[in-house]
């Protein structure tokens, strides 16, 4: 996912629970670079809104009246490729975090966090970086451990780019580090998706740790990322964060 401008980060917020919404609103609305479009509170009226507004990012809780964030997500992936959902819940079942890796979502956020650390998720979403917990990636691979191999294996530049996915390098960055434009990263984003069996960036990295092509480590806050191109720091409870990190050698 890129952003086709750049001017302000252009979010719909869907959640039904109308003041956590009016909060989130408040919160992105006063961050620089960050523009609330519209705030809906059902899946219905999300995916008509979708078209006319074309958002870079969709906020939305879980469990809606009328469906599921990660109903948003698959209308979203179908038809606005270019646009990443975060998907906000309460619920941290191991379904829940099942569906919204397939569902093409670039991450899960418990409802537990500082509204700062949303603010970043969706600056984070917004470049094409991929959200999620170490204990949440776990679950995934653990769920998907007794699936046999893919028969076709990833070319060196898929892996390449599937390593510099789970590092949470954005699209932008990738591209540039690989010398190629955005579009064909896509393609080659499709083709890692389809030889892995998975329906998301976020699943494709579980499978790719699965593989052994791309290992996981804790990160915290102490370690420090200096560059101000690198992913956001969000912490859970307890201060740890994580990205998904790989071997070079």
């Amino acid at each position: 996912m890129t952003r086709a401008t750049n001017g302000p980060i252009r979010v719909l917020i869907v959640d039904d629970e109308r003041l956590f919404a009016e909060l989130l609103r408040v919160a992105l609305r006063a961050a620089d670079g960050i523009d609330v479009i519209d705030m809906v509170h059902d899946v219905s009226t999300a995916v008509r809104r979708l078209a006319e507004l074309r958002p870079d990012v969709v906020l939305a809780d879980y469990h809606l009246q009328d469906g599921t964030g990660s109903d948003i997500a698959r209308t979203v992936r179908a038809t606005l490729p270019d646009t990443a959902v975060l998907i906000l819940t309460g619920d941290a079942a191991a379904a829940t975090l099942s569906d919204v890796a397939r569902s093409g979502a670039v991450g899960h956020l418990t409802k537990d966090r500082a509204l700062s650390e949303v603010v970043g998720a969706v600056r984070a979403a917004a470049s094409g970086e991929i959200l999620f917990a170490p204990s949440e990636l776990q679950r995934l691979l653990l769920e998907r451990d007794a699936r046999p191999r893919p028969v076709e294996p990833l070319t060196t530049r898929e892996r390449e780019v599937l390593r510099l996915l789970a590092s949470g390098t954005g699209t932008a960055q990738a591209s540039k580090e690989l010398g190629i434009s955005t579009a064909t990263l896509r393609a080659h984003v499709q083709a890692i998706l389809r030889k892995l069996g998975a329906h998301s960036r976020l699943e494709a990295v579980a499978e790719g740790a699965r593989l052994g092509i791309v290992t996981l480590e804790a990160w915290t806050r102490d370690r420090g990322l200096t560059h101000s191109d690198e992913p956001e720091d969000l912490p859970r409870p307890g201060g740890r964060v994580s990205h998904a990190v790989v071997h070079r050698s």
